[in-house]
């Protein structure tokens, strides 16, 4: 997250958001970075005391009632909606039923120009209201301050922003819609936990509702949240561009923050061919962001003598002119010799050769812009591809690049000087930068992806019949019960890391609740996550953490009334079955009956753990 001041205004221009703990400095960017829950957040304006509901007319989000009218008959045509969440700059596309192409929104308030995506950025002012997001915060002033919210009222206020922009606009388009599915792309890098709280948000923005006119019990099921190079697959294959006739090929989406790979088969038979996905999805963070980061520090290094061209704006001036031009047309070697000229912000002090200063501008031999800024970056990426292809375990046929930063002339130079031997080809499609927006909708008309990875273990913590191991392993464990003994602080995996997840299978758990009376009816269930690779029989071998904790209500659950009226003062226990829905992104819990869902289950992720801010050195 980038701070910018100015006298009094405040904004945060681009972000991440960490584990506890996680610092960030010039020093250690790299460490810290490494665990970033990867939401940009945005900022602070210092300016007015309106209420929160007074400026949406400023905003532009001056929208009718009726724009989408959710679980309604179907005399509105479906629409298919998605939102690309991304690190630096998010979009939205969206497909109706009737003809079924897919549309992207490109008109944005604060410019009349088109843009597919516009930057991850709110401003607020001293109270903590919205003043401006997207395109409208990157043109103010600003100066450090930090807005009264958490990360999920963050995430929330922007994806309100987004979203009620959107409808406006389909509306506009369209006229009057029901909405059949919303879908949030993701980085591929996240966890079960960033998908949970990014969940928690999006409820919060009010991107799906519950109609009260319905009996909307899964009104939440409208939401999915899926992973960007997923989407991408569906938008790439659809694409007449991509013609692979390959039986294997890994997606790279080279964005702002992260670099996220999967890697697919293609299963051919009778009928239409399927895609799978061959090993869990990885990602690190060496996206272009860290371009700028590195390009900064090396504005810093050169002028260090010069302390009047080191203030935040200047160096804010000096990278965004590198993040318009050079940082995607910079050839590589054959730049070497070039000088690249960067204007100075002040015009004193502005000429001094020995520090490249040349009459108001800020001369770089190219030889330098790729030791100090590109080849580390790029030396990330191509490690991070060498060690997802040697994790996969699969033969790579097709690398295909896509994502903001594969428009970079040098990354994909270096990458088909290095794999180009045992890839049989590099494809980057002209369109791979829009292909996580644009497959969104598709997603939801036709899904290829028949079965994914699963990239963490989920399990939970139990007491099982202890056994002679157990007595030898873990004798402190052993608690003894009328009739039997039990070892407590065991194992049971919901899923297991690397297992294969068809699409719409469901795992099933097996519960008992001893409910003291009618009124005792909830039921919690604390789940946990980890990364690794090995079976462990107790909870102290697994290195995880607490994912969410699951809040089931029983009270019209079948079982618990018959029980109630049979006994009811109460004592009595009630046999209840949850299911777990895997998706390639998150897992949502349901309550089942007899094999059929009746009820929802609420997932919490633990609040006193929650990513917070930090605030990296650059723009």
């Amino acid at each position: 997250m980038t701070v910018q001041r100015q006298p009094n205004k405040t904004v945060l221009v681009q972000g991440s958001v960490s584990t506890p703990g996680a610092l960030y400095t010039r020093e250690g960017v790299t460490a810290s970075v490494a665990r970033c829950f990867n939401l940009v957040i945005i900022g602070k304006y210092v300016a007015g005391s309106q209420s929160r509901t007074a400026p949406t007319h400023q905003l532009g989000l001056d929208i009718p009632s009726d724009v989408f009218a959710e679980n309604t008959p179907s005399r509105y045509p479906k629409a298919f909606v998605s939102i690309d969440f991304g690190t630096t700059y998010s979009g939205v596309s969206y497909a109706i039923s009737s003809p079924g192409e897919v549309r992207q929104i490109l008109a944005w308030p604060g410019s009349t120009h088109s843009f597919s995506k516009i930057p991850t950025c709110l401003v607020y002012d001293a109270l903590g209201d919205i003043r401006a997001w997207g395109l409208k915060a990157t043109d103010m002033r600003l100066k450090k301050g930090w807005p009264p919210k958490n990360v999920v009222d963050l995430v929330a206020d922007y994806l309100s922003c987004l979203w009620t922009h959107a409808k406006n606009q389909i509306h506009r388009e369209n006229g009057s819609c029901s909405l059949s599915a919303l879908r949030l792309s993701v980085p591929s890098s996240w966890d079960l936990r960033a998908t949970l709280f990014l969940r928690e948000a999006a409820i919060k923005a009010g991107l799906v509702v519950q109609d009260p006119e319905f009996e909307d019990i899964y009104w939440q099921e409208r939401l999915h949240i899926i992973p960007e190079t997923e989407v991408s697959v569906i938008h790439s294959v659809l694409s007449p561009a991509f013609k692979c006739q390959r039986e294997s090929f890994t997606i790279c989406d080279a964005g702002g923050a992260t670099i996220d790979l999967a890697t697919y088969n293609v299963m051919r038979g009778l009928g239409a061919p399927k895609i799978v996905e061959a090993a869990p999805r990885s990602g690190s963070y060496c996206g272009a962001l860290f371009l700028d980061l590195r390009f900064r520090e090396l504005v810093q290094e050169r002028l260090a003598t010069r302390p009047v061209h080191l203030d935040e704006e200047s160096l804010a001036h000096f990278v965004r002119s590198f993040s318009r031009s050079e940082k995607l047309d910079y050839q590589g070697t054959e730049d070497d010799t070039k000088l690249f000229r960067f204007r100075c912000l002040h015009v004193e002090d502005s000429d001094d050769p020995a520090v490249g200063l040349d009459h108001g501008e800020l001369v770089i031999p190219g030889g330098v812009l790729r030791r100090k800024v590109f080849d580390p970056v790029v030396e990330q990426v191509l490690q991070s591809i060498a060690t997802h292809v040697q994790a996969s375990e699969v033969g790579l046929d097709v690398l295909l690049l896509i994502g903001g930063f594969s428009t970079n002339k040098y990354l994909f130079q270096r990458i088909t000087e290095q794999f180009g031997s045992s890839i049989v080809s590099v494809i980057r499609p002209g369109d791979g930068d829009i292909g996580s927006c644009h497959g969104g909708p598709r997603f939801g008309i036709s899904s290829l992806v028949s079965s994914v990875k699963h990239t963490q273990n989920v399990f939970r913590r139990v007491a099982l019949p202890a056994e002679r191991e157990d007595r030898m392993m873990r004798p402190v464990y052993i608690t003894s019960v009328p009739g039997r003994s039990l070892c407590e602080h065991r194992v049971e995996y919901i899923v297991r890391r690397g297992a294969s997840i068809v699409k719409g299978d469901r795992s099933e758990l097996r519960l008992r609740k001893l409910c003291s009376s009618q009124y005792d009816r909830t039921f919690e269930l604390v789940l946990y996550s980890s990364n690794g690779e090995q079976t462990s029989r107790y909870f102290d071998q697994e290195e995880g953490e607490e994912l969410c904790r699951c809040q089931i209500d029983l009270g019209t659950y079948p079982s618990f009334q018959e029980q109630v009226e049979a006994s009811p003062f109460g004592n009595f226990y009630v046999d209840f079955v949850l299911g777990f829905e895997m998706g390639s992104a998150e897992i949502r819990c349901v309550l089942l009956y007899e094999g059929m869902k009746c009820g929802s289950v609420t997932c919490h992720p633990r609040s006193s753990r929650a990513p917070r801010l930090i605030i990296p050195p650059w723009c």
